[in-house]
């Protein structure tokens, strides 16, 4: 005999539903990140806390190095000041820039001002360094007449007692340095 349909197979078992999960209402504010829903997400950096820094570490460096050329000036020599001068750079980029990359964040722009603020520091440090030498040795009078004829005569000291390509050396290492020291801290936080 045969049969109008075909035969049915036993009953089998389904597969089961995908379980569906309750919808959290939306809530206003930010997605979701480490502080938590609803939280702001925290900033990586303060271009003005790196900007403060700077200027608050180059200026006292410039003072220290100030009045160490003060004390040592008797027994420098020319190569001594030359020496002194480059290390001070470096430490000095060493020091602003690791500061600024540990408060400026990843921000590359949070290093500029900290880089330019080292080069002034070790510029203004020799300068200041030649005037507190006047001062000390000679007495106001001395520093007095050295105003009135020669006004640029600490840039001058600057440049002519570095010998030139080390007082350029000495502004590349503080204000490179400085630089590559903070992106160097900076991408690491």
């Amino acid at each position: 005999m045969s049969q109008p349909w075909p035969p049915q197979q036993p009953m089998q078992p389904m597969p089961p539903a995908p379980s569906m999960q309750p919808m959290q209402p939306m809530q206003p504010g930010y997605p979701y990140h480490p502080g938590g829903p609803g939280f702001p997400p925290q900033r990586r950096g303060s271009g003005v806390k790196a900007f403060l820094f700077g200027w608050l570490i180059s200026g006292a460096g410039a003072t220290v190095f100030a009045v160490l050329l003060l004390a040592s000036y008797e027994d420098l020599s020319k190569v001594g000041l030359r020496i002194m001068y480059v290390v001070f750079a470096l430490a000095l980029a060493l020091l602003v820039g690791g500061v600024a990359g540990k408060v400026g964040g990843p921000n590359p722009a949070a290093y500029v001002v900290p880089s330019l603020f080292a080069m002034a520091a070790v510029f203004l440090g020799t300068t200041n360094g030649f005037v507190f030498v006047i001062l000390n040795a000679g007495g106001s009078e001395v520093f007095e007449s050295m105003m009135e004829n020669e006004p640029g005569a600490p840039a001058e000291f600057w440049w002519k007692g570095l010998k030139g390509g080390i007082a350029l050396l000495g502004l590349a290492a503080a204000g490179g340095g400085t630089f590559g020291m903070a992106s160097l801290v900076g991408r690491r936080r």
